[in-house]
């Protein structure tokens, strides 16, 4: 059985923790959170990565949500690939249910996994590729605030990943700088071990039929 992995790196906390528990994983790749900042360059990427590995593992965890641009994308390389199929890591950390509840409770929401908490700020400013006016003498962080107006809460998704005060002490700081009301939810891995243990089956079939051969 010969599992790879290649994922985002905002999920890299909570697949940490499950991938420990997986020793037929053979190959992990993180890739930079910002990448869904440019969808185009995010799937061609994420194909190079798959492609990369694909002639030594079995099957292909991809972590991710559709993220806008990898809708279907299994279907465009000749391996397994096993995928959320949800739009993006958020849901996939609280499910589609709670997310559109949250959404309903208050609309001007910046929802924060453990991974999110950590980039912070700087994720805004790609997100809304703010880091290009520095050549125009503007400050990133000033004009991101100014975007920000909308947003009244932030919402720290606690997915169980470990070391939750530090990074609550993250969303706290993101709080303040955008002058954001912090609150809590309680999150979950269970739909990443859920899809992890679909990759194990798909795995341990391919495994076992070539065996046979």
């Amino acid at each position: 059985m010969r599992i790879g992995v290649v994922a985002c790196d905002i999920m890299k906390i909570e697949l940490d923790k499950l991938l420990k528990e997986i020793p037929q994983i053979t190959e992990i790749t993180y890739l930079e959170a910002a990448l869904h900042c440019y969808p185009k360059k995010m799937k061609e990427t994420i194909k190079e990565q798959m492609m990369a590995v694909k002639d030594r593992v079995d099957v292909i965890f991809l972590g991710y949500g559709y993220c806008h641009s990898l809708k279907g994308i299994e279907d465009e390389i000749d391996i397994p690939v096993v995928m959320p199929q949800m739009d993006d890591c958020i849901q996939i950390f609280m499910t589609p249910q709670k997310y559109a509840a949250e959404i309903r409770k208050e609309v001007g929401t910046w929802f924060m996994s453990a991974g999110w908490a950590e980039v912070g700020a700087e994720m805004v400013i790609k997100e809304n590729h703010l880091d290009r006016v520095v050549k125009y003498g503007k400050d990133p962080l000033e004009m991101a605030k100014r975007l920000f107006t909308h947003y009244r809460r932030g919402l720290y998704i606690d997915t169980g990943a470990g070391n939750d005060d530090y990074y609550l002490s993250k969303a706290n700081e993101f709080c303040g700088t955008f002058t954001l009301k912090l609150e809590k939810t309680e999150g979950t891995s269970a739909i990443l071990k859920e899809h992890l243990e679909i990759t194990k089956k798909i795995a341990a079939k391919a495994a076992a039929a070539r065996a046979a051969v």
